[in-house]
This record gives structure tokens, C-alpha cells and sequence, in this order.
């Protein structure tokens, strides 16, 4: 009863707010009276940033003047519909391609066995969307509606291997045969194919981004504006050389690396970028405010704008701003204003290459994709069903122990177990490991000791993986340097130690010699430095952390239309501004073109000789005073009549060429190259003479073949793709990269 009174007198006083706020004259409402209210009832407040409290204030004005109409009740009814995963429809579809640069790394890394470096990158995706699906699967995505199971299931593996790279003359078959593309172009050459098929299109590479880059993402907004997850293929305008160009693009799309400062990245560390790169297709951006990236010995969030080692409490877990950011998405997904694209969990989804739960084996879509004999594929083809009428998509064959998409230790020959043969290469941390005979995986490997020193002398093992700090060897904690107590951005990329959790006696090792022999012990390119604030260089440098990269750069090659509009307006208002700025455009232009007209060479016999730059630096008002008394020179002569050079020049019109033999030739004073040109050719009577010094001859070709023009470069793919309309903080996802790599 006292609950009931409570909440009636709570309404009451809410309802006496608003009477107030109605009651005072515009220019003196505040929203932040309002808001100190909704600080101190928390059933009210459901957003925290001070504009979004004005904006639910309003919405609240809103409901009382509208308290009994349609659109309120129409309101209130939708808002008891059900969230994303409810009803067990939670699954979002995922299509994972690699590409040749991927295939070449394990290729060599498996001994160039195709076979095995197949199963190999099949393995590496299958245990990348396992660790997703553990991180997602515990979160609770809570806005208006509860959004629980939210789970990742991949439903096409392509595999491009580099055979069509190392083909000459037959075209370009593989876009991303290209070496040398950024993130940005490398995001747009994926975009550029149709995805609808899917919840998320990603593509695996192993290339070194720019800046340590580790993957980048199109983000998703609740406002319903272009990219994330269940976007569609639709045409997008793009500013192409200041041209306008409409290009369809599927925005539902993202890039991980595995490949950083030349180094390979962890799994670890892979797997939680692929977690943040998705976390941006589902509208998260980087984490913000500070509330939500406390490094420390805690660590940041997934969304922390540079990635971490995942050796922290908190590398694995969503900041509550991303689990906030999220929620509306989804929020936006179950009220219909974006597209539904989540499907209901069957279980294990054959023909995807990974054996999940409920399968025997899983080798493929139908029998091109599966490349064994061991495994029935999706689709069963005709001759399979007539010599067994019993069999079954993602079963063995009869007379089979295994498959080898179970794993390696299973013959393709005639699918019996292997024993013996190497399944594990030995690591810093692990020791090999040998098939045994009795199962198709691989056995654990055996961890080597612990705090054995790993990735060249920065880490330690612990439980067989290089993540320890070395630190940990001596009996201490890793701690950072920062930038405001130590100002030297190499320093800043020492390894530093601490006693237990006393942050006080924070010391790098060189300030440890009883430990570290006085010896400073650095950080690998790509490591986390000044409190995960930067990160270290190849040159052992703290470089400040570029949130923004990409993103920033493609924002500079695209205008929208209301930018355009902008602009247009700016122009129409300060239009005497853009006439001055263009007067003083042509001035400087012609003093700059008269200044290189001294030191450009001329075949003209009336011009000087050019002058040296060097000579100009050195003696500029000599340049000066020597292009006035040429032109004094120029206008002396065209009153007095031709020079006697000119008199000269013109009696010997019909006479040969002179001969090897002694006569008059250009003094000092002549003009450089007069003496060179051929005798002018007679002209017929009555033929005018041209009014150049030159022979009427056609000037000579420009270096090159005179017949072919130049045309302008083919952007090709330097195409970039168009910024999703909307608020201006979406669009591409940040990229992601500088991180502590373990070897």
C-alpha cells in the first residue's frame, strides 16, 4: 500500500514539474531543473547526457498535452513489444571471407599443403566466432526492450587462395590481389559486392595497416541512417575529384587483420577486434566519456578506442556506454526502424565448414565445396542418395571413422585416425603436439615452464601463452609511465614495473639494475603506452593514439549533399569574400609566373638566356634590375628598327647553310641558341611571313608519342565509399590497432 502511495505521490510531483515548466516564460526554461529532478528518481532517467535529458523532457511535455490521444496510446502499446533474441530469434548470419594475402601466410605456415591450409583457416574462423559468441551471449542489452541470446552464426566461408594473383595477362580476377591498399579502400572494395543475404558480411586478411590498424567497421545508428548490422545493398552519392558519382555500395560490412607492425597478432587480440569491429556494426563508437575507459590495472573496455592485450578484467566485457549505445539499436530494430535481419537459432547450421553441435561433420554447401569423401555436404547429390537413400546432410559416410573437418588428425584417403603426425608446431610457450590415433582433433599441446621469457625478451608465459608481463618474472606488477611525470616519448615506451598494487613505486627498468642489469627493456612496436593513451612506434616512440584514422580521412574525401549546401550557402552570403579571395588568387598566380619566367628556358632568340634559381637566392635584386633592362632593351629596338643581328639573320634567308669554314658567328653578346637555327625555307611570292623570330615549321613534339593523349587516371580503387547520411558521428567505424602483441 505505502509502495502505491508513494508512486502516486512520485506522479504527482512529476506532473507539478512539468505545470511549472509550462508556466515559465521560454527564454528562462532550463533543462537542467528537470534534470536534477530526474538525478534524483532513477525510474525516470534512462539517458545521461544532458541534451538527450532535454530531448526526453520535451518527449514528457509531449505525453501531457497528448495524454489521451491516439499517437500517445499507439505509443504506449508498441512499447510493450519484445526485443531482439526474445522468442529465440537472436541469430545474426555471418559470411566470413579470407583473402590471398591470408592464404599465402598459412599456405607457407603449412608447408604449402592446400589441404591443411584450408582446414587451418576454417579452424582459425571457427574459433574466432566461438570467442564472440561467449562475449555477446553473457551481455544484457537492456533500453526499452530486454535483448538477450544474441548469438553469431556463420553461413558462408569463402576461401580465396592466390592462384589468381600469380596469373599474368588474364585481368584482374581478385580485387584483393592488390598489395598495397589502406583500410579505408580495402573496407570499399569489399562494400562494393551485394550482401543481403547476410547480417554481416567481414573479410579476414593478413595485411600491415597503416598506424597499426587492426580492422574498421561501418556503424550502425538508432536514428535509422545507413550502415551496421542488416543493411542492404542501395545506391550511395560519393565526391569523386570534385565530381559527383553514385556507386551502390552494402554497409553492412567490416575488415579484421591479423598482421600488425610485422608481426602476427595473438589470438586473443584478434578475437576481441573482431568483437569490437562488430560492436561498431551493431552502433557503438570508441568509448567516451572517461567513466567508461578507466585503464588501470582493471584494463579498458572491448570498445576502447586502441586495442589491448585481453589479459585484463575488463578487455573482455562491454563499457556500460556500449551496452547503452547498442540497446538502441536494437531498440530501433524491434520498433521497426531499421531492418530486421535476425533469424531463429536451429542449432548447428550445416554446410558452414564448422562442426557444431549436433553435426558428425560439416565439408561444405554441396559436392564442389567439399573437397573429401569422407562427409555428405548440404546438398546430397543425386548419385549419393541413390547408393544410400539413408543418408543425411553433415553425417559421416558409412564405413568412415571421421572426416577431416573435424580436425587434422583424420586421413582424407580413407578417413581413418592418424597417429603420429605433427597437428601443433611448437611456440614460445607451448611444445608441439602429435596426432594419437584414437580421435580426428589435436591433443592439447603441453605448456612450456611458466614465466619462461617470450616475444623477444617483453613477455613471459603463463599456462602456455606469451601474456605475462616480465614484470611477473621478478615479482612485480607491470605499470605504465605517463606523460605527466616523464615528458620523453621514448621513455615513455620503457617497460616499467611496481610493487603489488603501490602505484607510487612505478620504475622503469632501467631504474631497476638489481633486476634488469640497468638495461631499459622496451616495448614492441603496436604496444599500449602513457596509461593505453598511445602507442609505441617502430622507432620505440609513444605516438598519441588516432581514434579518428580512417574514419578522418575518408571524411575528407566525401561531401554529402548538405555539405554541399553548406557551402552554397556560405558562398551566396559572403560572395564579396569569395571575389576578393579569387582576385588575390589570380595575383599571386601571375607574380608567381612572372618569377619562374626568368629561369624557364627558351628557344625564343628576343628572350635572355634563363637564370639558376641558385643565382637567384643568392642575388635577387639582380634578377630583378636584369629583366628591366631587357625589356628597356626590347622596346629601344622596336622604335630604332631591326637590330644588326636581325639583318644579319634575315640576308642570308636564300643562301645555304654556312659551312665548316671560317666567317661571322654570334659574339658574346648574342642571344643563347640564335646561331643554331636552320636558315628559313624561301617563301613563294606573295606568301606573308609569319610574325614569330622561328621558321614557320610546326613547333617540336613533347617528349613521348605526340599521338597519344593522356588520360586521366582510373580511380580504380582508390574509390572510397560514401558517408552514410545521418549524424555525423557515424559512418566508418574507428579504426582499430596499437595494442600489446605477444609473440
Amino acid at each position: 500500500m505505502d509502495s502505491v502511495q508513494n508512486s502516486a505521490d512520485l506522479e504527482e510531483e512529476r506532473q507539478e514539474v512539468v505545470k511549472q515548466y509550462l508556466q515559465t516564460p521560454a527564454h528562462l526554461r532550463s533543462q537542467y531543473k528537470y534534470k536534477r529532478w530526474l538525478d534524483a528518481h532513477d525510474e525516470y532517467r534512462t539517458v545521461q547526457d544532458a541534451s538527450e535529458y532535454h530531448g526526453q523532457y520535451i518527449n514528457i511535455l509531449d505525453d501531457y498535452h497528448n495524454k489521451y490521444s491516439e499517437e500517445a496510446n499507439t505509443r504506449r502499446k508498441r512499447a510493450i513489444g519484445i526485443g531482439v533474441g526474445e522468442d529465440n530469434k537472436g541469430t545474426c548470419s555471418l559470411s566470413i571471407q579470407t583473402d590471398p594475402m591470408l592464404w599465402h601466410h598459412i599456405y607457407k605456415q603449412e608447408g604449402q599443403n592446400k589441404e591443411k591450409t584450408r582446414d587451418e583457416i576454417t579452424a582459425m574462423i571457427s574459433q574466432h566466432i566461438k570467442a564472440i559468441n561467449h562475449i555477446y551471449a553473457n551481455v544484457k542489452f537492456n533500453g526499452k526492450y530486454k535483448h538477450r541470446n544474441i548469438r553469431f552464426e556463420v553461413q558462408r566461408i569463402k576461401i580465396d587462395d592466390d592462384a589468381p594473383c600469380q596469373l599474368t595477362g588474364q585481368g584482374e580476377t581478385n580485387k584483393f590481389c592488390k598489395a598495397n591498399v589502406d583500410v579505408s579502400n580495402f573496407l570499399n572494395l569489399h562494400s562494393q559486392k551485394k550482401h543481403d543475404d547476410f547480417c554481416l558480411a567481414y573479410v579476414f586478411t593478413f595485411r600491415d595497416f597503416t598506424g597499426g590498424t587492426l580492422g574498421l567497421a561501418w556503424v550502425a545508428s538508432p536514428s535509422g541512417a545507413s550502415g551496421g548490422i542488416c543493411e542492404k545493398y542501395k545506391t550511395y552519392t560519393e565526391n569523386l575529384g570534385g565530381f559527383r558519382h553514385s556507386e551502390k555500395r552494402s554497409l553492412n560490412t567490416g575488415i579484421i587483420t591479423f598482421l600488425n607492425y610485422n608481426s602476427r597478432v595473438p589470438p586473443k587480440v584478434s578475437q576481441l577486434t573482431l568483437a569490437h569491429e562488430i560492436g561498431h556494426n551493431f552502433g557503438s563508437p570508441h568509448d567516451f566519456p572517461e567513466t567508461c575507459k578507466p585503464g588501470g590495472l582493471q584494463g579498458n573496455f572491448i570498445m576502447f578506442s586502441s586495442a589491448t592485450s585481453g589479459d585484463r578484467l575488463n578487455n573482455d566485457k562491454f563499457s556500460p556506454c556500449s551496452v547503452r549505445n547498442i540497446s538502441l539499436v536494437l531498440d530501433a530494430i524491434s520498433e521497426k526502424r531499421r531492418t530486421n535481419c535476425f533469424t531463429e537459432n536451429n542449432g548447428a547450421f550445416c554446410g558452414n565448414k564448422i562442426v557444431e553441435e549436433g553435426e558428425e561433420c560439416d565439408c561444405g554447401f554441396d559436392e564442389d565445396e567439399c573437397k573429401e569423401k569422407c562427409c555428405y555436404p548440404l546438398k546430397i547429390s543425386a548419385a549419393d542418395k541413390l547408393a544410400n537413400p539413408s543418408a543425411k546432410e553433415c553425417t559421416r559416410r558409412n564405413n568412415t571413422l571421421c572426416s577431416p573437418s573435424e580436425g587434422p588428425c583424420c586421413s582424407r584417403k580413407d578417413c581413418t585416425f592418424v597417429k603420429g603426425d605433427m597437428c601443433h608446431t611448437a611456440t614460445d610457450c607451448e611444445e608441439s603436439a602429435f596426432c594419437e590415433g584414437d580421435k580426428a582433433t589435436c591433443p592439447q599441446p603441453a605448456a612450456k615452464e611458466e614465466y619462461k621469457e617470450c616475444n623477444q625478451g617483453t613477455k613471459v608465459c603463463t599456462r602456455g601463452k606469451c601474456t605475462g608481463s616480465i614484470c611477473l618474472a621478478k615479482g612485480m606488477k607491470e605499470c605504465f609511465l605517463t606523460s605527466d611525470r616523464v615528458h620523453d616519448k621514448k621513455k615513455l615506451c620503457e617497460i616499467a614495473c611496481q610493487v603489488g598494487n603501490d602505484t607510487a613505486s612505478c620504475k622503469s627498468t632501467s631504474e631497476l639494475p638489481e633486476l634488469f642489469g640497468g638495461r631499459p627493456v622496451f616495448m614492441r612496436p603496436g604496444a599500449p603506452c602513457n596509461n593505453f593513451q598511445g602507442y609505441c612506434d617502430v622507432f620505440q616512440k609513444c605516438r598519441a593514439v588516432d581514434a579518428e584514422g580512417p574514419l578522418a580521412r575518408l571524411k575528407n574525401l566525401l561531401f554529402n549533399q548538405d555539405t554541399l549546401n553548406s557551402v552554397a550557402e556560405w558562398i551566396t552570403q559572403y560572395w564579396y569574400g569569395v571575389m576578393l579571395l579569387g582576385v588575390t588568387f589570380v595575383v599571386v598566380m601571375g607574380i608567381f609566373i612572372k618569377c619562374c619566367a626568368v629561369h624557364t628556358p627558351s628557344n625564343n632568340p628576343r628572350k635572355p638566356p634563363a637564370r639558376s634559381i641558385t643565382e637567384t637566392l643568392r642575388r635577387p635584386v639582380n634578377t630583378l634590375r636584369r629583366v628591366k633592362r631587357h625589356r628597356q632593351g626590347q622596346n629601344a629596338n622596336s622604335q630604332a628598327g631591326p637590330s644588326p643581328s636581325q639583318h644579319h639573320h634575315h640576308h642570308h634567308h636564300n643562301q645555304p647553310g654556312p659551312g665548316p669554314g671560317p666567317g661571322p658567328g654570334p659574339g658574346p653578346s648574342r642571344h643563347r641558341g640564335a646561331a643554331e637555327r636552320e636558315p628559313e625555307r624561301p617563301k613563294p611570292p606573295g606568301a606573308k611571313r609569319s610574325s614569330r623570330a622561328y621558321s614557320d615549321d610546326p613547333p617540336p613534339p613533347y617528349p613521348g608519342n605526340p599521338r597519344h593523349s593522356v588520360s586521366p587516371s582510373n580511380p580504380g580503387n582508390s574509390v572510397t565509399p560514401a558517408r552514410p547520411a545521418g549524424p555525423t558521428r557515424h559512418g566508418y567505424g574507428e579504426g582499430r590497432g596499437h595494442y600489446n602483441r605477444p609473440k
